[in-house]
């Protein structure tokens, strides 16, 4: 039985400096060189989500039709190459309009390289026994965070001394060295180097069938109710952007706090992941999310006082107070993540891993295209803007309080733990696929 790829860590670790290392210089860049308002920030950046919401077309595409005779490898390879293209443009732009659609395209690109990995991670999930299920994804979920924490503090010391733009030049440099290393370790040597059938010469279905088999799984209530809770969820209104420009330009924070800021972040990330897999893994779904629900509201609450000064008056530094609510925050949203993408992972029938796991994703990434907007919105019809944050407290109350509807909606989760799910369905309804 095949092993899980050893090497799959490594491309995650990669793969979270790939997506770390651009995003506070894209942000500062819209914020500060093109003097973008902020409602028009939080609405441009949720459109970025858009390419992450059609994950399983790109599913689809490399199940369907391999290249060279491989499903993984050469879309990871080119993927990277394009990306090294845009972000190379990207560092020698300087007009909006461009940047904007660079980015998107790079976003888009990033996008397809991530559902190659996931694709590699469920296939290499699948053969894992009930007694370590969610281990490999913990583990490359792990690494996707710690590359993420290195990408997050180096960007915010590299801001420090060098421009946006150069720093959009480093992240085709990453790109170029991920193709190279894809090259000389996916494509070189035996098929069975990889977890699955990764380069497998067994006819596969068509398109329409598979297709047919993401339905026939979606209607499994295990899945799609699960799916639709966290949607509902996630999908309540964000003032994360709001909060992003109050950050820079009321409390005037460098790149260089910015940057420890994610980096507490990932790091807080990193550390829910481990929870999860030592703590939580086995707690009924019912139960789990009701926790998490409540205790993500308290703690989404918590900006009000660094926007109304009173951490200041308590002696406590913005920087400190914004570095603990961060934390909470992090370590809860990667533990509410990681029930829902395990079980996932257990249910994807053979042949269909990469489009299974990505429409599921994708659904989460529909929520926050869907929060980024009502925030968006939020933002405008409360008048916060790049100088104005007097109604900033009322926007984060008002998207504090939206996240409590999740509760009325506790029973669309089935009973049990992921465990309990995954085996009971895998045995019952995935046989008749």
């Amino acid at each position: 039985m095949a092993r899980p790829q050893p090497l799959l860590p490594v491309f995650y670790f990669a793969l979270g400096i790939q997506l770390q290392l651009p995003e506070l210089a894209a942000s500062l860049y819209l914020l500060r060189d093109l003097q973008m308002d902020v409602a028009t920030l939080a609405a441009f950046e949720a459109t970025l989500i858009l390419p992450w919401c059609l994950k399983p077309v790109f599913g689809l595409v490399s199940d369907t039709f391999p290249l060279c005779g491989r499903r993984r490898a050469p879309y990871i390879i080119l993927g990277n190459l394009v990306l090294t293209a845009t972000w190379t443009a990207l560092a020698g732009s300087s007009n909006a309009a461009t940047a904007q659609a660079l980015l998107m395209l790079a976003s888009t690109t990033t996008c397809g390289i991530d559902v190659m990995y996931d694709s590699l991670l469920v296939e290499a999930a699948q053969h894992e026994p009930d007694t370590d299920h969610g281990t490999i994804q913990s583990k490359c979920w792990g690494a996707r965070a710690a590359g993420a924490l290195v990408a997050a503090l180096g960007g915010g010391l590299l801001l420090q001394v060098l421009t946006s733009r150069s720093v959009f030049g480093l992240c085709a440099c990453v790109a170029a060295a991920v193709a190279v290393f894809a090259g000389g370790t996916l494509c070189v040597g035996r098929a069975t180097h990889l977890p699955a059938a990764a380069a497998t010469h067994v006819p596969r279905p068509s398109c329409g069938a598979r297709v047919c088999a993401i339905y026939t799984a979606f209607r499994q209530p295990s899945l799609w109710r699960p799916a639709l809770f966290v949607f509902l969820f996630a999908a309540t209104p964000s003032s994360g952007d709001a909060m992003f420009a109050f950050l820079v330009r009321d409390l005037h924070f460098s790149p260089q706090t910015l940057g420890m800021l994610g980096f507490i972040r990932h790091g807080a990330m990193l550390l829910g992941t481990g929870l999860f897999q030592r703590c939580w893994r086995f707690t009924p779904y019912r139960r789990f999310f009701a926790v998490v629900v409540v205790v993500s509201a308290l703690l989404g609450a918590t900006p009000v006082v660094l926007v109304s000064h009173w951490n200041q008056q308590w002696g406590i530094p913005n920087a400190f107070f914004a570095a603990g609510d961060d934390l909470f925050l992090s370590v809860l949203g990667s533990i509410a993540l990681m029930p829902c993408l395990v079980l996932a992972a257990k249910l994807c029938p053979p042949g269909v891993e990469a489009s299974l796991y990505a429409t599921f994703v994708s659904v989460l990434n529909f929520a926050g295209l869907v929060s980024g907007y009502g925030g968006a919105l939020l933002t405008r019809a409360y008048g916060v803007t790049r100088d104005d944050f007097t109604h900033l407290v009322p926007l984060v109350l008002t998207c504090t309080a939206s996240s409590l509807v999740a509760l009325c909606a506790l029973p669309l989760l089935p009973r049990g733990s992921v465990k309990e799910l995954a085996h009971r369905t895998r045995t019952t309804e995935l046989s008749s696929l």
